[in-house]
Protein backbone atom coordinates (compact mmCIF):
# COMPACT_ATOMS: atom_id res chain seq x y z
CA UNK A 1 0.00 0.00 0.00
CA UNK A 2 1.11 3.79 -0.33
CA UNK A 3 3.50 5.48 -2.60
CA UNK A 4 5.76 1.93 -3.24
CA UNK A 5 2.23 0.11 -4.44
CA UNK A 6 1.48 3.23 -6.58
CA UNK A 7 4.86 3.18 -7.99
CA UNK A 8 5.71 6.70 -6.70
CA UNK A 9 7.94 5.77 -3.75
CA UNK A 10 11.15 8.30 -3.66
CA UNK A 11 14.38 7.10 -1.45
CA UNK A 12 13.12 7.78 1.81
CA UNK A 13 9.56 6.32 1.43
CA UNK A 14 8.75 4.13 4.29
CA UNK A 15 6.93 0.63 3.90
CA UNK A 16 3.47 0.68 4.23
CA UNK A 17 2.88 -3.00 5.06
CA UNK A 18 -0.96 -3.63 5.34
CA UNK A 19 -2.19 -7.57 6.46
CA UNK A 20 -5.51 -8.91 7.61
CA UNK A 21 -5.99 -10.95 11.01
CA UNK A 22 -7.62 -14.05 12.34
CA UNK A 23 -8.26 -14.12 16.02
CA UNK A 24 -9.18 -17.61 17.62
CA UNK A 25 -12.63 -18.41 17.52
CA UNK A 26 -13.23 -17.97 21.40
CA UNK A 27 -12.23 -14.35 21.07
CA UNK A 28 -15.26 -13.42 19.15
CA UNK A 29 -17.76 -14.77 21.18
CA UNK A 30 -16.68 -13.46 24.18
CA UNK A 31 -18.10 -9.76 25.85
CA UNK A 32 -14.50 -7.83 25.78
CA UNK A 33 -14.05 -6.24 22.61
CA UNK A 34 -10.93 -6.46 20.80
CA UNK A 35 -9.31 -4.21 18.82
CA UNK A 36 -10.31 -4.63 14.94
CA UNK A 37 -7.15 -2.49 13.83
CA UNK A 38 -3.79 -3.45 14.84
CA UNK A 39 -0.74 -0.77 14.31
CA UNK A 40 2.64 -0.76 14.29
CA UNK A 41 6.04 1.11 13.48
CA UNK A 42 9.36 0.52 13.65
CA UNK A 43 12.70 2.53 12.78
CA UNK A 44 15.28 1.26 10.38
CA UNK A 45 16.65 -0.60 13.16
CA UNK A 46 13.83 -2.61 14.03
CA UNK A 47 12.85 -0.61 16.85
CA UNK A 48 9.56 0.66 17.83
CA UNK A 49 9.17 4.20 17.44
CA UNK A 50 6.50 6.76 17.09
CA UNK A 51 7.40 9.09 14.51
CA UNK A 52 8.63 9.14 10.67
CA UNK A 53 8.54 5.34 10.92
CA UNK A 54 10.49 3.45 8.45
CA UNK A 55 8.11 -0.19 8.97
CA UNK A 56 4.30 1.17 9.14
CA UNK A 57 2.67 -1.90 9.67
CA UNK A 58 -1.52 -1.79 10.26
CA UNK A 59 -3.72 -4.87 9.83
CA UNK A 60 -7.34 -4.90 9.61
CA UNK A 61 -9.15 -8.04 11.45
CA UNK A 62 -11.13 -10.21 8.96
CA UNK A 63 -14.20 -8.93 10.09
CA UNK A 64 -13.38 -5.29 9.87
CA UNK A 65 -12.20 -6.01 6.43
CA UNK A 66 -14.63 -7.95 4.75
CA UNK A 67 -17.67 -5.41 6.16
CA UNK A 68 -15.23 -2.88 3.79
CA UNK A 69 -14.56 -4.53 1.47
CA UNK A 70 -18.54 -5.31 0.88
CA UNK A 71 -18.97 -1.98 0.74
CA UNK A 72 -16.65 -1.28 -1.96
CA UNK A 73 -13.84 0.39 0.02
CA UNK A 74 -11.26 1.43 -2.20
CA UNK A 75 -8.72 0.56 0.35
CA UNK A 76 -9.49 -3.23 0.76
CA UNK A 77 -9.55 -3.54 -2.74
CA UNK A 78 -5.94 -2.14 -3.50
CA UNK A 79 -4.63 -4.57 -0.75
CA UNK A 80 -6.23 -7.27 -2.92
CA UNK A 81 -5.04 -5.84 -6.10
CA UNK A 82 -1.46 -4.53 -5.01
CA UNK A 83 0.94 -6.54 -6.85
CA UNK A 84 3.85 -6.22 -4.22
CA UNK A 85 2.97 -8.87 -1.03
CA UNK A 86 5.73 -9.30 1.35
CA UNK A 87 4.20 -12.72 2.58
CA UNK A 88 1.35 -14.95 2.11
CA UNK A 89 -1.15 -14.61 -0.50
CA UNK A 90 -4.33 -12.32 -1.61
CA UNK A 91 -7.61 -15.43 -1.86
CA UNK A 92 -8.61 -15.27 -5.10
CA UNK A 93 -12.30 -15.46 -4.63
CA UNK A 94 -11.48 -12.19 -2.79
CA UNK A 95 -9.79 -10.60 -5.46
CA UNK A 96 -12.12 -11.52 -7.95
CA UNK A 97 -14.92 -9.99 -5.76
CA UNK A 98 -13.11 -6.94 -5.48
CA UNK A 99 -12.97 -6.74 -9.34
CA UNK A 100 -16.15 -7.66 -10.21
CA UNK A 101 -18.63 -7.02 -7.62
CA UNK A 102 -17.52 -3.38 -7.09
CA UNK A 103 -19.74 -0.80 -6.49
CA UNK A 104 -18.41 2.30 -9.05
CA UNK A 105 -20.05 5.03 -7.21
CA UNK A 106 -18.77 4.60 -4.42
CA UNK A 107 -15.08 4.21 -5.70
CA UNK A 108 -15.97 7.29 -7.50
CA UNK A 109 -16.82 9.33 -4.52
CA UNK A 110 -14.36 7.89 -2.55
CA UNK A 111 -11.53 8.97 -5.19
CA UNK A 112 -13.01 12.41 -5.69
CA UNK A 113 -13.32 13.22 -1.87
CA UNK A 114 -9.93 12.47 -2.14
CA UNK A 115 -9.08 14.94 -4.98
CA UNK A 116 -10.95 17.43 -2.62
CA UNK A 117 -9.39 17.28 0.58
CA UNK A 118 -6.10 17.34 -0.57
CA UNK A 119 -7.01 20.12 -2.93
CA UNK A 120 -9.35 22.20 -0.40
CA UNK A 121 -6.76 21.32 2.74
CA UNK A 122 -3.62 21.88 1.32
CA UNK A 123 -3.63 24.08 -2.07
CA UNK A 124 -6.43 26.48 -2.48
CA UNK A 125 -5.83 27.07 1.11
CA UNK A 126 -2.03 27.96 0.25
CA UNK A 127 -1.56 25.87 3.52
CA UNK A 128 1.01 23.33 1.87
CA UNK A 129 1.65 23.85 -1.87
CA UNK A 130 3.91 21.08 -2.97
CA UNK A 131 4.64 18.29 -5.51
CA UNK A 132 3.35 15.90 -2.93
CA UNK A 133 -0.19 17.55 -2.65
CA UNK A 134 -0.55 18.14 -6.26
CA UNK A 135 0.08 14.52 -6.82
CA UNK A 136 -2.13 13.58 -4.42
CA UNK A 137 -4.90 15.78 -5.91
CA UNK A 138 -4.33 14.30 -9.27
CA UNK A 139 -4.34 10.83 -7.94
CA UNK A 140 -7.91 11.09 -6.65
CA UNK A 141 -8.81 13.08 -9.55
CA UNK A 142 -7.32 10.64 -12.34
CA UNK A 143 -8.85 7.40 -10.85
CA UNK A 144 -12.07 8.95 -10.19
CA UNK A 145 -12.09 9.57 -13.47
CA UNK A 146 -10.78 6.24 -14.90
CA UNK A 147 -14.03 5.06 -12.38
CA UNK A 148 -16.37 6.62 -14.23
CA UNK A 149 -15.29 6.19 -17.62
CA UNK A 150 -13.86 2.52 -17.50
CA UNK A 151 -16.48 0.90 -15.10
CA UNK A 152 -13.43 -0.93 -13.71
CA UNK A 153 -11.32 -0.80 -10.72
CA UNK A 154 -8.45 1.55 -11.80
CA UNK A 155 -4.81 0.07 -12.27
CA UNK A 156 -2.72 0.06 -8.39
CA UNK A 157 0.06 1.80 -10.10
CA UNK A 158 -0.79 5.29 -11.29
CA UNK A 159 1.86 5.35 -14.05
CA UNK A 160 0.31 2.55 -15.94
CA UNK A 161 -3.15 4.35 -15.08
CA UNK A 162 -1.66 7.83 -16.60
CA UNK A 163 -0.33 5.66 -19.68
CA UNK A 164 -4.00 3.68 -20.12
CA UNK A 165 -6.76 6.19 -19.78
CA UNK A 166 -6.38 7.80 -23.23
CA UNK A 167 -8.54 10.74 -23.81
CA UNK A 168 -10.25 11.09 -20.49
CA UNK A 169 -7.47 13.45 -19.23
CA UNK A 170 -6.05 16.16 -21.39
CA UNK A 171 -2.42 15.67 -22.69
CA UNK A 172 -0.62 18.49 -20.79
CA UNK A 173 -2.11 17.49 -17.82
CA UNK A 174 -0.71 13.95 -17.81
CA UNK A 175 2.39 14.94 -18.92
CA UNK A 176 1.84 17.20 -15.92
CA UNK A 177 1.90 14.31 -13.38
CA UNK A 178 4.21 11.97 -15.02
CA UNK A 179 6.92 15.37 -14.41
CA UNK A 180 5.53 15.38 -10.83
CA UNK A 181 6.04 11.76 -10.14
CA UNK A 182 10.03 12.00 -11.15
CA UNK A 183 10.54 14.87 -8.85
CA UNK A 184 9.20 13.06 -6.21
CA UNK A 185 11.29 10.08 -7.08
CA UNK A 186 13.52 12.42 -6.42
CA UNK A 187 12.79 12.90 -3.05
CA UNK A 188 11.87 16.67 -3.58
CA UNK A 189 8.20 16.59 -3.50
CA UNK A 190 8.09 18.65 -0.10
CA UNK A 191 9.74 21.47 -1.41
CA UNK A 192 7.26 24.40 -1.34
CA UNK A 193 6.20 25.75 -5.02
CA UNK A 194 4.16 28.06 -6.66
CA UNK A 195 0.40 27.34 -7.63
CA UNK A 196 -0.41 25.59 -10.97
CA UNK A 197 -3.25 27.03 -12.65
CA UNK A 198 -3.21 24.44 -15.23
CA UNK A 199 -4.19 21.92 -12.77
CA UNK A 200 -6.15 24.36 -10.63
CA UNK A 201 -8.42 24.94 -13.17
CA UNK A 202 -8.85 21.52 -14.27
CA UNK A 203 -9.23 20.36 -10.68
CA UNK A 204 -12.17 23.35 -9.74
CA UNK A 205 -14.07 22.20 -13.25
CA UNK A 206 -13.87 18.46 -11.94
CA UNK A 207 -15.31 18.86 -8.29
CA UNK A 208 -17.92 20.09 -10.25
CA UNK A 209 -19.20 17.56 -12.00
CA UNK A 210 -22.48 16.22 -9.84
CA UNK A 211 -22.80 13.00 -12.23
CA UNK A 212 -21.05 9.84 -10.10
CA UNK A 213 -21.52 6.28 -12.49
CA UNK A 214 -24.47 4.13 -11.31
CA UNK A 215 -24.79 1.97 -8.54
CA UNK A 216 -24.01 -1.40 -7.99
CA UNK A 217 -24.75 -3.50 -4.83
CA UNK A 218 -22.37 -6.18 -4.26
CA UNK A 219 -23.23 -10.00 -3.29
CA UNK A 220 -22.61 -10.04 0.24
CA UNK A 221 -24.04 -13.68 0.87
CA UNK A 222 -20.18 -14.52 -1.06
CA UNK A 223 -18.01 -12.89 1.61
CA UNK A 224 -20.43 -13.89 4.44
CA UNK A 225 -19.76 -17.66 3.69
CA UNK A 226 -15.91 -17.02 2.92
CA UNK A 227 -15.87 -15.42 6.81
CA UNK A 228 -17.72 -18.50 8.60
CA UNK A 229 -15.72 -20.97 6.08
CA UNK A 230 -11.81 -18.90 7.70
CA UNK A 231 -13.18 -18.50 11.45
CA UNK A 232 -14.74 -21.87 11.84
CA UNK A 233 -11.86 -23.65 10.09
CA UNK A 234 -9.10 -21.62 11.38
CA UNK A 235 -7.64 -21.78 7.82
CA UNK A 236 -4.84 -18.69 6.86
CA UNK A 237 -5.42 -16.56 3.72
CA UNK A 238 -4.71 -17.96 0.97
Amino acid sequence: NGSRAWRMESADSDYDVRFVFIRPLQDYIQLQELPEVLNYFFDKGGQPCTRSPYLDLSGFDIFKFLTLLSSSNPTTIEWLTTDIVYHGKQPKLLQHFALKNFDPRALFYHYQSLCKANYSKYISSNTDVTHKRYLYTLRGLINAKWVKAKNSVPPISLLETLQKIGTEIPTPLLQLCKEIIAIKKQGKEKEKIDRMIIIDEYVERFLEEQAPPAHNQPPRDVLGKFLQKMIINQKNLK
